[in-house]
């Protein structure tokens, strides 16, 4: 009996020592962010991630200690065969979970969850972001991990369940503590079991995420995976609509920026690019310069910021104007956007052609169905391009695209919509052209194919500029979302968020204009078109900027929150911990009530949309 129960107890300790490491590797691994931390609140990662550690390592010791009980009445060895398979393959998925969570961080700054399944749908796609050598080197590394932990267990446990010998009485005290693990996994015997939540406990972002188990993250969030069920309601829907009153735009007198209203209009949407690195909005000089200079000549909108930080939601909020909840994406949703409203279906309802261009697979976070939904006429992706023009991770490179859209608009064509969605500047960050950022690290990478799209962005306008349309064409630069270089912008910092919108070409009425009315990316959609003359009640979420009645907010959201923003006051808010991580705010201003009630009126219009 003593044996079966020393290997229950040694088997639930292998688990938890196993995360112990993890969280080790993570904090050693991300040593630059540890060391900022006070020892203290080293110390308390591993306090407060105690819960969730010892309750998945219960998880996994459940079903095997139930074996270990049952065997009692017998010698039979299968026991020691199921222990060794049952924890090889553990083993395995849970370091490829650790693995994936130690290597993705540093790009989206939050700890592994259900998220990475979204974008799985095509593998290409998905290790776009990484070289083949990387790929390569992380699938071994998996596997020499796996193997070495495999190694220990054994090392551990084949002599214990060699030796088990067959006790009637063991099952007596082994099922009893086999039961008992359900109170480690429900992490008491309270009302209300266990949650992300738990390993949250400090100011700093960053020791929370160093707290939380990657497994149990997953796990959880799996079980949470329809983010329709994270109910987000905070007021009566009576006491919402009024808190969100002060909100609503009324029709006011609309500044025209445009010569009449119907101009071609080309929309180029650009991978990550950020006002950080821009030097009109405050910043760095020199890296997009062709597109600083083209300012004189159009109209910058220098306040805009991105509704989120991946490009699947970026596009929703551009081309449907519409926002994302915490965590999720409008795209994970068919039902959601076969009843959005689309600015190319709009247009083409006016009469225009509309032509969607980008050089990586739409087979990708539900794109193509997105874009055949918002109805263009025609669709370029990689498919589309010839083997040799290939040459990036993810597709074609962005001067490819750029030439390939000016070479399917001769100059005799008029009435047209065409988007182009830019992808050079997304992780790996490949350049065709001779660095220029010199330096070997992420942020000089990412810096230099920013300089790189800026290039290939500056010679399709002064191309453009030579043909017969130009003199009526509209030109609108937005990027899908911003990035946290130049810098370490944080999840909740605002400047991630804050991304450059510029308008140029001959159709332009006025030059050398910054409009500094602070807006978000979902505002081009009710912006643009009511240029046109055309309706846009069907943009919930969308304001016209130049209108007499504008009223300047935004709203973005991350993994874990969002924040909201005016131009006097930003709340960030976790909606994990629902408490804001700011010093000081709590939850009574007018900017915080606003921001949870426009959060709750997202979800609800989720909601009432995906039936």
């Amino acid at each position: 009996m003593k044996k079966r129960i020393s290997i229950f107890i040694l088997y639930l300790a292998f688990w938890w020592l196993l995360f112990i490491l993890a969280r080790i590797s993570f904090l050693w691994v991300y040593f630059s962010e540890t060391v900022q931390l006070p020892v203290f609140e080293i110390f308390k990662t591993f306090i407060y991630g105690f819960k969730l550690d010892i309750a998945i390592a219960a998880y996994l010791v459940f079903v095997p200690s139930l074996f270990l009980a049952f065997s009692s009445f017998s010698r039979s060895k299968f026991i020691k065969y199921f222990f060794h398979t049952y924890t090889a393959l553990l083993l395995f998925f849970c370091t490829v979970i650790l693995s994936g969570d130690l290597f993705l961080y540093k790009y989206w700054g939050f700890r592994i969850d259900a998220t990475p399944l979204f974008y799985m749908t095509n593998l290409k796609a998905t290790t776009a972001s990484v070289s083949s050598l990387t790929v390569a080197g992380g699938i071994l590394a998996i596997l020499l991990v796996s193997a070495l932990l495999f190694l220990t267990y054994l090392k551990l446990f084949s002599r214990r369940l060699n030796d088990l010998q067959k006790n009637n009485n063991a099952i007596l005290t082994l099922l009893p503590a086999t039961l008992l693990l359900f109170v480690l996994i429900r992490g008491g015997i309270g009302i209300s079991s266990l949650t992300t939540s738990t390993a949250y406990f400090s100011k700093n972002q960053f020791a929370n995420h160093a707290a939380i188990n990657p497994i149990w993250n997953v796990g959880f969030s799996l079980t949470e995976s329809d983010d329709l069920q994270k109910k987000y309601s905070y007021y009566s829907e009576q006491e919402m609509t009024k808190i969100l009153a002060p909100l609503q735009q009324v029709n006011g007198k609309v500044i025209n920026l445009l010569r009449n209203d119907r101009p071609n209009i080309i929309l180029i949407i650009t991978e990550s690019f950020t006002a950080k690195a821009l030097e009109a909005t405050g910043g760095k000089p020199g890296i997009m310069p062709q597109l600083n200079g083209l300012l004189k000549e159009g109209v910058l909108f220098s306040q805009v910021y991105a509704t989120s930080d991946r490009t699947d939601k970026g596009i929703a909020a551009v081309l449907a104007g519409y926002p994302s909840l915490p965590g999720s994406s409008p795209l994970k949703y068919q039902k959601l956007t076969e009843k959005l409203a689309f600015i190319p279906q709009r247009l083409n309802a006016a009469g225009y052609r509309s032509e969607f261009y980008y050089g990586g697979t739409l087979d990708f976070a539900n794109y193509r169905s997105f874009m055949v939904q918002a109805d263009y006429d025609k669709i370029v992706s990689d498919e589309d391009f010839a083997r040799e023009d290939l040459k990036s991770k993810w597709g074609a490179f962005d001067h490819v695209v750029l030439n390939r859209c000016l070479a399917e608009t001769p100059d005799k064509e008029t009435g047209f919509f065409k988007t182009i969605l830019t992808l050079t500047s997304h992780e790996p960050f490949e350049t065709p052209y001779p660095t220029v950022i010199k330096g070997n690290n992420d942020e000089s990478k990412y810096l230099n194919s920013l300089h790189y799209t800026d290039a290939a962005i500056g010679e399709f306008v002064q191309k453009a500029k030579a043909r017969k349309w130009w003199e009526n064409t509209l030109v609108i630069i937005i990027a899908d979302h911003g990035s946290r270089m130049p810098g370490n912008s944080e999840l909740g910092d605002k400047a991630k968020y804050h991304i450059p919108m510029i308008w140029l070409g001959g159709a332009l009425r006025v030059n050398d204009t910054i409009v500094k009315s602070m807006a978000s990316q979902t505002d081009l959609a009710a912006t643009l078109l009511s240029q046109l003359h055309l309706k846009t009640e069907d943009f919930k979420f969308s304001k016209n900027i130049l209108s007499s009645t504008y009223i300047p907010y935004s709203f973005f959201d991350f993994n874990n929150g969002f924040g909201f923003q005016n131009p006097e006051n930003l709340s960030i808010y976790n909606t994990v911990t629902n408490t804001y991580n700011t010093p000081g705010q709590g939850n009574q201003s007018k900017t915080e009530k606003q921001g949870k009630a426009y959060l709750q009126s997202i979800y609800l219009d989720y909601f009432s949309k995906n039936r």
